[in-house]
């Protein structure tokens, strides 16, 4: 089916009127006479009716407009798809842990807009493990995560590092301190994440020395979970220093031995994108990572 014919008969059925439709398309009525004939014979139906001096579209015209017209829009939008892959822009569809949203990945895809006007972001969220799922099997182009899940097709690289803190209620024994230890926390009750979050292993790796005597009352998949479950006062928690912690109804205490941090990753399939911009917003993200290492030790 010739995807020209469609676009005539789109207008044609807009104009009702030959001599309008070929002016508006730049080219001669006979041509336009031609191509409809081609496309009903095609069809093995008549499309238009005559209508007084005019023409109306016929009962299989009008059922057949809204098809030709979504097939139209479907082949500019592949064209388009297409030129953007040319041109190394467009939609880049990303996967990231809550944990990072904010401020971390939308001031990465600010600046990486600005700079590259003609890409733009589609966003989901998911745990570690879903976003490392979705990025091997294409469903997400890049992912950002807390966890490397060891994968030949996977490629991770640090983009932050966050050092362990403890949040407990404001008017719990421990708010009166300026710091803590894993020690000051141990005779408390704590709620922390399930193992099913990517955020349980640093924690587990800093309480194995004394796992008999951490006492877990609530495991839940969401930071800003244990936080309320915190600020109501069912335990306190060890965990990452990250946005969501910093909220007035908890105390934040920094954790001074051991000190404790963690990475956070930023991931992609090891084979080249077909969207180079996808693998420049990668790169982007490194370097970006790596000026603010430099501009924290200066």
């Amino acid at each position: 089916m010739n995807i020209d014919h469609l676009r005539y008969f789109i207008v044609l059925a807009q104009e009702m009127h030959y001599s309008r439709a070929a002016q508006r398309l730049n080219i001669s009525q006979s041509g336009l006479s031609h191509a409809m004939a081609a496309l009903e014979q095609e069809l093995g139906v008549p499309l238009f009716q005559k209508s007084g001096r005019g023409i109306a579209l016929g009962r299989y015209g009008a059922v057949f407009l809204p098809q030709a017209q979504q097939i139209v829009s479907l082949a500019e939008s592949c064209l388009r798809n297409f030129q953007m892959l040319q041109e190394g822009v467009g939609t880049i569809r990303l996967q990231t842990i809550p944990l990072l949203i904010v401020p971390t990945v939308t001031k990465l895809c600010r600046r990486f807009k600005e700079a590259n006007p003609g890409c733009d972001f589609e966003f989901s969220t998911g745990m570690s493990s879903q976003v490392c799922q979705a990025v091997r099997e294409g469903e997400a182009d890049l992912g950002f995560c807390s966890k490397i899940f060891p994968d030949p097709q996977l490629e991770y690289v640090s983009i932050q590092r966050r050092a362990m803190v403890a949040a407990v209620p404001l008017d719990h024994p421990l708010a009166a301190q300026t710091s803590v230890t894993l020690e000051d926390t141990l005779p408390y009750p704590h709620v922390t994440y399930s193992r099913l979050s990517g955020q349980r292993d640093p924690v587990d790796r800093l309480f194995a020395p004394v796992r008999d005597r951490w006492h877990i009352a609530y495991q839940v998949e969401d930071a800003n979970f244990i936080l309320e479950l915190v600020a109501q006062g069912f335990g306190i928690t060890v965990l990452l220093d990250t946005p969501p912690v910093h909220r007035p109804d908890v105390k934040i205490l920094p954790l001074t031995a051991p000190v404790w941090e963690s990475d956070f990753y930023i991931v992609r399939r090891r084979s080249p994108h077909p969207l180079a911009s996808v693998d420049q917003f990668f790169d982007f993200c490194v370097k970006e990572s790596q000026l603010s290492v430099d501009n924290r030790s200066d």
